[in-house]
């Protein structure tokens, strides 16, 4: 399935303004107070967007705005390493969607993984001392 991920909150926005009731938009806000995170989706939701939202606080503005709220649970501090953990959280959401979908689709999604796997086998470097 074609995703794109627009960190860019004015290309979000924009790119927003073109998804319908056949797409899907997922936003990613440990708080879910960002406005630059919650805008796209409420302009999303108006064309009839499905709207998911991933979240620490089930109750924030953002997951007011979505669908589906898929909870993370992670304390941030004010330090660097609780800006960590959300992530690390939000990312084993995005992951357990990844594989939800794939074997959904499990035929188009071996597929897919074995072409993009192939495209990029020349990208890689053998290990050093390894024989070629």
């Amino acid at each position: 399935l074609p995703a794109w991920a627009w960190p860019d909150p004015h290309i979000a926005l924009t790119s927003a303004a073109n998804l319908g009731a056949e797409d899907v938009v997922v936003a990613i806000s440990h708080s879910g107070r960002t406005t630059d995170t919650i805008d796209p989706v409420a302009e999303a939701r108006g064309r009839g967007t499905t709207a998911i939202a991933i979240t620490n606080f089930a109750r924030s503005p953002l997951a007011e705005e979505a669908d589906i709220v898929l909870s993370t649970v992670s304390d941030e501090a004010a330090f660097r390493s609780g800006a960590m953990a959300s992530r690390i959280a939000a990312l084993v959401v995005v992951d357990c969607l990844f594989v939800g979908v794939a074997t959904r689709r499990w035929s188009s999604a071996t597929e897919a993984i074995l072409r993009t796997n192939q495209a990029i086998s020349s990208r890689r470097r053998a290990p050093r001392g390894a024989r070629r």
